[in-house]
């Protein structure tokens, strides 16, 4: 969700997957006239020998100027994107605290799917799914290359709710999102998930897809969608699987960081999980725990 004023902070680290969320947040700070800031952890912790014993002076001098480098290519990059206002900045922490430090006074966080130093079959790469999981900021994790076609300014953004506390801010969110993008949005519930606790009542299909209706109607109608187009879809199946289906054909999903019955201190939740790692386009996790 836009906090207005307050930059949009991304890092890179030399991949590819780096430069496309750099690619990726320069465009989004252009739409919403807002500073990016461009970050490079330098893992100066990981250098220290015992644990205690710190590096030499000539190695962390190796370390920043090949950061510099990365930093100048990212910020060239940003510019020829229309970024109104670029900042670089080197950061002695490792990627995901120097990240999840900066996301305290940043309007949006993003990264890579992955990056440098990931570990093979590690969700998401560890950066991605550490910073999802504690940024104090909605944080966006771009997946995919789809987003980067000319074509997709077109497709929609995509929503998933639960009916968890959480929904309202949720789907604030996503109309933002499509607000400034000016295109449509589907919101989409999906009334089977895992199983239920047995405290819940079990409701029989039709019930459950009358009562996501509503949920769905009354959500949206406490919003101000601004005349953009909201397709409300209710749904017989597993979240992930609707979404991660659905977003094959959307520029953006967006869903929360944790789900229903989530409580904070708790990793992201199962759906972001298996968005991060299966999404066909960026996944915004809207940062629900107080």
């Amino acid at each position: 969700m836009n906090t207005t004023g307050r930059s949009i902070v991304t890092g890179v680290d030399g991949s590819g997957e780096a430069l496309d969320a750099v690619r990726w947040a320069a465009r989004v700070a252009r739409l919403r006239e807002v500073p990016l800031e461009i970050v490079h952890a330098l893992d100066f912790p990981a250098l220290l020998a015992g644990g205690v014993v710190p590096p030499p002076e000539e190695m962390k001098d190796v370390l920043r100027a090949h950061g510099q480098r990365y930093l100048r290519a990212a910020r060239e990059i940003a510019e020829a994107q229309g970024a109104p206002t670029v900042t670089t900045r080197l950061d002695s922490d490792r990627a995901a605290p120097a990240l999840i430090d900066a996301s305290r006074t940043a309007a949006l966080v993003v990264v890579g799917s992955g990056g440098r130093g990931r570990l093979t079959g590690l969700l998401a790469g560890s950066v991605a799914a550490a910073v999802g999981a504690h940024a104090a900021s909605d944080v966006v994790v771009v997946r995919g290359d789809s987003w980067d076609d000319p074509e997709a300014a077109n497709r929609p953004v995509l929503a998933g709710i639960d009916g968890s506390d959480p929904s309202a801010r949720i789907l604030a969110a996503a109309v933002a999102e499509a607000k400034v993008r000016k295109t449509h949005l589907i919101v989409v519930h999906a009334s089977a998930d895992e199983p239920r606790p047995e405290a819940e009542p079990h409701l029989d299909p039709q019930a459950a897809t009358d009562a996501g209706e509503r949920l769905l109607g009354e959500l949206t109608g406490e919003h101000d969608v601004g005349g953009i187009p909201v397709e409300r879809v209710v749904v017989r199946g597993h979240p992930r699987r609707e979404l991660i289906e659905r977003s094959r054909t959307a520029q953006l999903v967006v869903l929360g960081d944790r789900g229903r019955g989530g409580f904070p201190g708790l990793l992201l939740g199962s759906t972001g999980q298996a968005l991060l790692h299966n999404a066909a386009c960026p996944v915004y996790l809207v940062r629900t725990a107080s």
